[in-house]
């Protein structure tokens, strides 16, 4: 039984992740103009895998590598589903 102080389980705390991103998304794509939008994932996703690749580990690697592998993922996941929507958009 939760005391309500207990931390949210790794599934948990991915599906916010995931929820949090997709709803970032889908604002920042709502802002931008159709025809700007396939740049905009393209260099979101460039910079993401640079922050994922280039930040400092910090406590113990083989956590702080299983954490940014977790989020590579749904960064990935994310970033794919907005391509292909983007895809099937231009298509005729």
């Amino acid at each position: 039984m939760s005391n309500g102080s207990d931390p949210p389980s790794e599934d948990a705390s991915e599906r916010m992740v995931a929820a949090s991103l997709a709803e970032a998304m889908d604002v920042m794509l709502g802002r931008t103009a159709e025809g700007d939008q396939p740049s905009l994932i393209r260099t979101l996703r460039t910079q993401m895998e640079r922050v994922l690749t280039e930040s400092p580990v910090g406590g113990d690697p083989l956590q702080a590598i299983a954490v940014r592998s977790r989020l590579a993922v749904l960064f990935d996941a994310e970033f794919a589903r907005h391509e292909c929507a983007e895809g099937n958009r231009q298509k005729p």
